[in-house]
């Protein structure tokens, strides 16, 4: 008899090639080797909590999220990403995941938990809505590349 339930840990380096698969799933293609440094950088700090939901030895879901501290207001978390498998969807897999991140929060002393989702995805935003989360509001995203040749150009601060 199989075991089909869902199981959460805390993410880890060896789980870089199911994670790195899943992000492709959500539109977000990456390498093995890449995805190894990503988890690298981001597990080893107290700042971040990743964690993958687990059915037998197969990954279906993860999320990862951030404390944010900013001037202008308190301290919050930051959903990162949170992907579940195709075929794992609409099992509560994502469910279990959010509440991993909101009692990770918890434990950090904060007083919300935030998440932002590309205004096409529908299913993601009603997602989110059945599990307490509401619309804030709506902005855009700048992006600025940096290039090696900026470096060593002043900033113009003393």
């Amino acid at each position: 008899m199989s075991d089909d339930r869902i199981r959460l840990r805390r993410m880890a380096l060896q789980d870089a090639p199911m994670v790195s698969a899943l992000s492709g799933e959500l539109g977000y293609p990456t390498d093995t080797a890449r995805m190894i440094a990503r988890l690298a950088a981001i597990l080893e700090r107290e700042d971040h909590a990743a964690f993958v939901a687990t059915r037998g030895d197969v990954i279906v879901g993860w999320g990862h999220a951030f404390v944010c501290q900013f001037v202008e207001s308190d301290a919050f978390v930051e959903v990162g990403g949170l992907v579940v498998s195709e075929t794992a969807r609409g099992q509560g897999v994502g469910s279990k995941l959010i509440e991993a991140i909101v009692g990770w929060a918890r434990a950090q002393g904060v007083a919300e938990v935030r998440v932002r989702s590309n205004i096409k995805r529908d299913d993601a935003h009603a997602f989110y809505r059945g599990r307490g989360f509401a619309d804030t509001k709506t902005q855009r995203v700048f992006a600025r590349a940096v290039r090696r040749s900026d470096e060593g150009k002043s900033d113009g601060i003393a």
